[in-house]
């Protein structure tokens, strides 16, 4: 009796222990790794139908081809060029470099008029080199709302520059500085002829041939005055006017 009571208890501690040896299956199953969502990257947009169009110091060069501005169906060319673009209505941005000829810019400043743009953004470098932004009206915008005692100013061949009124007058003719023309001088001119007329645009000019740098560079003197002018909305000429005579401006057909 005592050694089958021996054997039971051996054999029960045999198993216990064999238990013991094997470790607990796991409750837990195993996940597969999941895949990892990816965003789609979004979509380009689309290329500025507006972008590439550029005065420089050879001409005018509209996104994929120069117009030489030496020939006579130049004209003709430049207005069938910016038909083709969805200009009406619109800001249109350029770039002008400040060696490009002012009547130059003039040209296309006509043609985006003609064909409906709101407003035309110039970019041109500074005298640091910065570039910097001139918004400008087309003629035929600022038009209906300019009275005849609007100021005009020009930049002229000689490094000189005049100031009259749009319905026309003597002009007021500043000579030049030592490096150009006298910018600050030519607005102390300007502003008292703003000061006493109700518009609020006035007319930038620059005879044919005078790099552009400098009518733009009196623009800015404009546009950073402190305190600014009564005028402070500037339009181009799209050609350069005779010092003291009235100046016609472009107006919209019917």
């Amino acid at each position: 009796m005592y050694a089958r009571k021996l054997a039971f208890g051996l054999t029960a501690v045999t198993l216990c222990a064999a238990a013991c040896e094997d470790p607990p299956a796991s409750s837990k199953t195993t996940e597969a790794p999941r895949a990892e969502a990816t965003t789609p990257a979004p979509p380009k947009p689309p290329p500025d139908p507006l972008a590439g169009l550029v005065v420089d110091d050879l001409g005018l060069y509209l996104q994929t081809h120069r117009i030489d501005m030496t020939a006579k169906d130049a004209d003709g060319k430049l207005r069938a060029a910016i038909a083709e673009l969805p200009v009406k209505q619109k800001t249109v941005p350029i770039s002008a470099s400040r060696n490009a000829k002012t009547q130059h810019v003039g040209a296309l400043a006509r043609a985006l008029g003609e064909a409906g743009a709101s407003e035309i953004d110039v970019r041109t470098p500074d005298r640091t080199g910065a570039e910097t932004l001139l918004r400008l009206l087309p003629e035929e915008i600022a038009a209906p709302v300019s009275p005849d005692c609007s100021v005009v100013a020009m930049i002229k061949k000689d490094n000189t520059s005049a100031v009259w009124r749009l319905k026309g007058g003597t002009a007021s003719k500043f000579h030049k500085g030592l490096a150009g023309p006298d910018m600050s001088i030519t607005y102390d001119g300007m502003k008292d002829q703003m000061g006493s007329c109700a518009g609020t645009s006035w007319f930038l000019a620059g005879e044919d041939n005078v790099i552009w740098g400098l009518v733009f560079d009196l623009s800015q003197i404009v546009a950073k005055a402190d305190p600014p002018p009564k005028a402070t909305s500037a339009a181009l000429l799209y050609e350069a006017p005779v010092a003291g005579r009235a100046v016609p401006l472009v107006r919209k057909s019917r």
